[in-house]
């Protein structure tokens, strides 16, 4: 599978939890910002969870500190966001 998928597909996974965590969808823009935001952080912090979803999830959680900035605040504004729902 292509790196860039794998990214995609391991970003996928991180907005599915946070969707799950509030069990609601993401407005469909901060969904894309999450993605676009954390692609970059998905492939370097967790290449060899990116064919598993339970994996890539908690890779990105335990790695939260490790995030750059736009990734964390593109996370935490999604988790904020259901949060308020």
């Amino acid at each position: 599978m292509p790196s860039t998928l794998r990214a995609i597909l391991a970003l996928g996974a991180m907005v599915a939890a946070i969707n799950a965590a509030g069990a609601r969808d993401l407005d469909p823009e901060l969904r894309q910002y999450v993605i676009s935001s954390c692609s970059e952080d998905a492939y370097r912090l967790c290449p060899q969870s990116l064919g598993n979803e339970r994996d890539a999830v908690s890779c990105m959680k335990s790695n939260r500190a490790k995030l750059n900035r736009t990734c964390r605040s593109a996370y935490d504004k999604a988790a904020h966001s259901l949060a308020m729902r």
